[in-house]
């Protein structure tokens, strides 16, 4: 079964169940991969999970029920999705919203603005798009620029207890299609001295993985007068 809910990748929602030589199994329900093609054989989508998840003294897996969905990746782990040979690209995340505030202190011009690597939060679709710890567990967000990708423009996009994550891992910057820049997330990350980007669009086009960001703030005058404005992209390679 095929499901098109996106454009150009491909995931699979599926059953399994995981037996161990060792004794002791492991089922899964509507987990989510995501596959190097548009199609995925039972044996094949078995090794993926194991490989995924890292299990070992595996006996045999037993895939249940199988959908394929066409949507963006979120960034599965040894999954191969990103195999193939690196084509480099720019996607432009700049928006008629996009905002940059910056803490009080923060140097001026592009410091600590560009080539950040990237740590992608992909959230659309789901039913809260707000990341909260276990959202952000997964991933070092050290010196890299976190981008939540909520999918709507409006509404809260980090947990205060994300925010305390972000800040005690040492998180560079914080990125967001999100346009809310008064909530307490905003004002929580100002107060541990991430600067944060809002409004961005063409989240939905940027790789779950190998990316960097750069963001260019306008040169004084370019504003509006509510926040600086910025030139976000991204570069994947």
């Amino acid at each position: 079964m095929t499901t098109a809910t996106g454009a150009g990748q491909w995931r699979v929602d599926f059953d399994a169940e995981v037996v161990f030589s060792n004794g002791g199994s492991l089922r899964t329900e509507g987990f989510r991969l995501d596959i190097p093609g548009d199609d995925i054989d039972d044996a094949e989508l078995g090794e993926l999970l194991v490989r995924h998840l890292g299990l070992l003294m595996v006996g045999g897996t037993t895939i249940s029920r199988k959908e394929l969905i066409r949507e963006p990746h979120k960034g599965s782990r040894n999954t191969g999705a990103a195999d193939g040979a690196p084509v480099r690209r720019t996607v432009d995340l700049t928006g008629p919203g996009t905002r940059l505030d910056r803490p009080a202190g923060a140097p001026e011009g592009i410091e600590g603005l560009v080539d950040l690597p990237v740590v992608l939060v992909r959230l659309a679709g789901t039913d809260e798009p707000v990341a909260d710890r276990l959202a952000l567990a997964p991933f070092e967000p050290a010196g890299h620029a976190v981008v939540v990708h909520t999918g709507r423009p409006d509404g809260p996009f980090l947990t205060p207890d994300a925010v305390a994550l972000l800040a005690g891992r040492g998180a560079a910057l914080v990125a967001t299609d999100s346009v809310e820049r008064d909530g307490p997330a905003s004002k929580a990350l100002a107060e541990a001295g991430i600067p944060v980007l809002t409004g961005l669009t063409g989240l939905t086009d940027l790789p779950a993985t190998g990316v960097r960001l750069h963001a260019v703030p306008h040169p004084a005058g370019h504003g509006d007068g509510d926040g600086d404005g910025a030139r976000v992209y991204g570069v994947a390679e």
